[in-house]
């Protein structure tokens, strides 16, 4: 059972792990806090409310299927020519594989996500990139940094007096500038 609801953090309480947990947590069987909703499965593990157990063993999100394959499969995917399931509003490219919707096929005749954008480099570049002051593109939101480089938002100079860079969004940065993945 939770403990009182601590004044200094609304909408939190202060759990028996001296930790502070989201109102309507529970303690579960296994010492750990949980969500509001989550039960316990009979696999012994905790889940979130809406899965269920699927007829081979495994829990599921609610809409999930088991398609032609035996497989599980989310809602909205069906069964493409190439014999695969692919997400709703995927079409059949004209180099006949499958690409998400929205996708389109640029001049370099590769299919690239929607809103990418053919740059002055002749590469193509995740939307809201922009062309820098060093003649590379950049993702949103990148700034010049004092070292003369680009960094995502959200990089910071670390102890050691470099830039620390979110990883995911770094990672991002790189595929901007090379063209990659776009």
């Amino acid at each position: 059972m939770p403990l009182l609801e601590d004044l200094r953090m609304p909408g939190k309480f202060l759990g028996v792990d001296g930790q502070y947990h989201s109102a309507g947590s529970f303690l579960g069987t296994d010492g750990k806090y949980h969500p509001k909703g989550s039960f316990l499965g009979q696999d012994g593990k905790y889940h979130s409310a809406g899965y269920f157990l699927g007829q081979d063993g495994k829990y599921h999100r609610s809409g999930e299927f088991v398609g032609q394959d035996g497989k599980y499969h989310p809602q909205g995917q069906f069964v493409g020519q190439d014999g695969k399931y692919h997400p709703q509003g995927s079409f059949l490219g004209q180099d006949g594989k499958f690409h998400p919707q929205g996708s389109f096929l640029g001049q370099d005749g590769k299919y690239h996500p929607q809103g990418c954008f053919l740059g002055q480099d002749g590469r193509y570049h995740y939307a809201g990139s922009f062309l820098g002051q060093d003649g590379r593109y950049h993702i949103q939101d990148a700034f010049l940094g004092t070292d003369g480089r680009y960094h995502p938002a959200g990089s910071f100079i670390g102890a050691h007096g470099r830039y620390e860079e979110p990883e995911h969004l770094a990672e991002m940065e790189r595929h901007t500038q090379n063209g990659v993945n776009c």
